[in-house]
């Protein structure tokens, strides 16, 4: 099976049970775009208040602690909110997306089977632990992590040490992206086959390399597709932006209140449209993966229903022959 066909019938599924799965795909990417929106301002204004571009000024936390210990004071049921919210937040954006992410790629192999997507809630909810396991091990050599180090090092220690610790950055980013691709099928064998991390970690070696040529060539086709998914959604949200900048160009015409209610819609309606869209191309970049673990795995083609009035049919087919791929749960 060409990696083509496999592209092509993975959005299919994605097409036609964007439905049952969207909730998958865009509630961890909800709490991806807000956590990236703030790492982001962080970032900003550490370096706008840095010595690289604010001679004199010392980046460090003591204004921004001071600030919030203010607030803190005067606002103190305010702050149980926010302490309330912020943890809710938290336990979503660390629990969600390793269950939500088992939760997918059992979905899309039972589509894969002609099976009902029942039931793979729970072995995401079984799986977290290992999945969970698996986004630290791999967040440890993660482009966000070696940008944060590096920028930390730029601010606070200069140019002249950023230069010297900029090869140990280059090779350790070196080796993250050699293990993340070693690791490409390990998820799928902790949910699909059962495997142990490290036993997962163990199998994926061994089948990347054994499908070089293939991983590969998915590996980089997905690269690019969602380099142009990033470049569509930053298009999609420059009208948008642009409405933003221009309330609060006219604000000072306008009442505030008025203002700042456009603003929260036009912000809130920015959040979903991308939490969405990134949603639908994690939906489908899951499904391209886990149809080609399925064909190098088990040496199988992957199938994919046309349109949701052909489900029932398949699904007749599926328990009248058995499943093309049979994986423990």
């Amino acid at each position: 099976m060409h990696s083509r066909d496999i592209v092509r019938k993975a959005w299919q599924i994605t097409q036609v049970h964007i439905k049952k799965l969207v909730w998958y795909g865009s509630i961890p990417a909800f709490f991806t775009v807000i956590v990236s929106s703030i790492y982001s301002l962080y970032q900003y204004n550490a370096f706008k208040h840095s010595e690289l571009f604010s001679p004199g000024e010392k980046s460090d936390l003591k204004p921004m602690l001071q600030m919030i210990w203010a607030w803190i004071t005067t606002h103190p049921w305010g702050t149980g909110v926010a302490v309330v919210v912020a943890l809710l937040f938290l336990l979503g954006y660390v629990i969600l997306p390793p269950i939500f992410n088992g939760t997918l790629i059992a979905a899309v192999m039972r589509i894969h089977d002609f099976k009902p997507i029942d039931g793979s809630l729970e072995t995401g909810l079984r799986k977290f632990f290992p999945l969970f396991e698996f986004g630290l091990l791999t967040g440890s050599f993660g482009v966000l992590t070696l940008f944060t180090e590096g920028s930390f090092i730029l601010r606070w220690w200069g140019l002249n040490v950023f230069f010297v610790a900029l090869p140990m950055l280059i090779f350790i980013s070196i080796i993250g992206l050699i293990v993340t691709f070693l690791f490409t099928y390990a998820q799928y064998y902790i949910v699909l086959e059962n495997s142990s991390l490290i036993g997962s970690i163990k199998e994926s070696v061994i089948l990347v390399l054994s499908n070089f040529r293939k991983t590969i060539l998915i590996f980089l086709l997905m690269l690019l597709i969602g380099v142009r998914v990033v470049l569509n959604v930053v298009l999609v949200l420059l009208i948008p932006m642009s409405l933003v900048a221009l309330g609060s160009f006219f604000s000072h015409i306008f009442s505030s209140v008025i203002i700042l209610s456009l603003l929260g819609l036009v912000g809130l309606a920015l959040l979903l449209v991308s939490s969405y869209l990134f949603g639908l191309f994690h939906i489908f970049s899951t499904a391209v993966w886990v149809l080609t673990f399925a064909v190098l795995a088990h040496k199988s083609n992957p199938k994919a229903s046309m349109s949701e009035h052909e489900a029932p049919h398949a699904e007749g087919a599926h328990e009248a022959h058995g499943p093309a791929v049979s994986y423990s749960h």
